[in-house]
């Protein structure tokens, strides 16, 4: 006869009924398929992610530094400081001293990194349509997702 006793004790009955472990579950198979996917392009998820950000704010602002970038992707800034340094050795965007703080690096994409973000742009709208099906057009869906990170960031960075 089993000992329940000395086992853990969880909330759930199966470990698929707890929202988190599912969540982990997929946020790491969806990366896994993004890293798959972008192979072709010599591109990581987390790699796209970053220069992706970087395309998205140039159309707003032509001072990007890393740590706007950071913020923008939701990314530790000394992860993200060593990926653009890859991206910068794969001359997919320049990164060069600020004209407004010289400890600043401000961000640029190359045109071989506007070439391989619309290329990038591309595979990640297929697969988002494949991964998440029917749910990437579902506004509730979405605002969901919206609302559950706006919460949890705001306590995360009010507690930092």
């Amino acid at each position: 006869m089993i000992d329940n006793d000395k086992y853990v004790k969880y909330w759930r009955e199966e470990p698929e009924e707890s929202v988190g472990f599912l969540f982990w579950q997929i946020t790491h198979l969806w990366q896994r398929k993004m890293n798959l996917a972008l192979k072709e392009l010599d591109l990581t998820h987390v790699q796209f992610a970053l220069l992706s950000g970087i395309a998205w704010l140039e159309r707003f602002d032509e001072d990007i530094t890393q740590v706007k970038l950071a913020n923008h992707a939701k990314t530790n800034i000394m992860m993200t400081s060593k990926v653009l340094k890859t991206l910068e050795k794969k001359n997919l965007i320049s990164r060069e001293e600020c004209e407004f703080d010289t400890r600043a690096k401000c961000l640029s994409i190359t045109d071989d990194g506007r070439e391989r973000i619309e290329k990038a742009l591309q595979i990640v709208e297929e697969m988002e349509n494949k991964f998440f099906g029917g749910q990437t057009n579902d506004q509730d869906f979405i605002n969901n997702l919206f609302n559950i990170l706006q919460l949890n960031q705001q306590e995360y960075f009010k507690n930092k």
